[in-house]
């Protein structure tokens, strides 16, 4: 009896030794039901910067010299048209100047023609050896030096007439005043601006652009006037140099593609870039496809129903999307989300 069971020991050992082998991804594995996405070339990437609408010519203007200001004929957002008068100073003092130049200029023709006067006598007595010759040379010199006066005093003169003109603040060119600064019975010094005008011509958007942003600054945005659907291509034109002190952000003006009179100076607008630096070579990812290893980045691909760990490069990240850099082919598909619940090799079910 004990020989009949070692017997039937063996039989079954042998028969179990000659049955097939057990896959265990095979049996009671069913796929794991996962979502993809697919890969994806990175765009570039938006942001924007609020900003104001400017001119691209605005000038301080002011007086060539000091007065009190006695009438002032425009303010602020108000058009003005090339040489219109804006403002006027007493011209009391102008024309004081003007007297005492004029009078100068008598005074001083009087003493050439006395000079002259003098040196022709000399000269006619000196021919007959009446006078010695060093008389004579002082003469001439004397009258050399009155004309000379002469024409000192009249250069003063002209000089006093263009102020007359310069007591008058006219506009050197058509536009828009926007800002003053002085008003009527102030006395000013020669230079001292009292107005600001916009020249009209091409408008431009002035914006401060962070120091991050600097360097991937685009040369091409779109501006679009706050409040309104009111857009335009904008091309950079100027980037200051040195950063504002107070802010740490550097000054850019683009100029607005677009005609002038849709854009009224001073109008808040939003001026949206699009950074393309470095996005030709980037992959866009959802941010649940990354899976850390903590040495590296990896993604499950998804080739033949299972799941293979492909390593990326992360370069960056917004809300919602990763920016990597891969061996990837476009259009692969990686597990979207749950990444962290797979193995290598197991099969998945991409759910629709």
């Amino acid at each position: 009896m004990h020989a009949f069971r070692l017997y039937l020991l063996v039989a079954l050992v042998s028969l179990t030794a000659c049955g097939p082998e057990v896959d265990p991804h095979a049996e009671g594995d069913s796929p794991a039901r996962v979502r993809a996405a697919m890969v994806q070339p990175a765009e570039g990437l938006a942001w924007s910067l609020s900003g104001t609408v400017q001119s691209r010519n605005e000038a301080a203007l002011g007086f060539r010299l000091a007065g009190q200001i006695t009438e002032r004929r425009v303010s602020a957002g108000e058009r003005v048209e090339a040489g219109q008068l804006l403002v006027a100073l007493d011209p009391r003092d102008v024309a004081q100047q003007q007297l005492a130049a004029q009078a100068s200029l008598a005074s001083a023709r009087v003493q050439a023609e006395n000079a002259e006067a003098t040196r022709r006598r000399l000269e006619m007595l000196r021919s007959q050896q009446l006078v010695p010759a060093q008389a004579y040379e002082d003469a001439q010199a004397a009258s050399r030096a009155a004309a000379e006066a002469v024409r000192a005093a009249e250069a003063t003169l002209a000089q006093a007439v263009s102020a007359s003109d310069y007591a008058q603040l006219k506009a050197p060119a058509s536009g828009v005043i926007v800002a003053t600064s002085a008003e009527v019975g102030q006395v000013i010094n020669a230079g001292q601006p009292v107005l600001r005008l916009a020249y009209d011509g091409p408008r431009e958007v002035e914006v401060q652009v962070p120091e991050l942003r600097r360097g991937s600054l685009p040369k091409v945005a779109e501006a679009r006037l706050f409040g309104t659907d009111r857009s335009a291509p904008a091309q950079l034109r100027e980037l200051s140099g040195a950063a504002d002190p107070l802010t740490r952000t550097w000054r850019a003006r683009y100029t607005l593609e677009d005609d002038p009179e849709n854009w009224p100076l001073g109008q808040s607008l939003v001026l949206n870039l699009q950074d393309s630096t470095e996005t030709h070579a980037l992959q866009r990812l959802p941010l649940g496809a990354l899976l850390d290893k903590g040495d590296r980045m990896t993604v499950w691909e998804i080739r033949d129903g299972r799941v293979q760990a492909q390593p990326v490069e992360l370069v960056r990240v917004d809300s919602e999307y990763a920016f990597v850099r891969s061996d990837l082919p476009q259009g692969a598909m990686v597990v979207a989300l749950g990444a962290h619940l797979l193995e290598p090799g197991q099969a998945v079910e991409i759910i629709p």
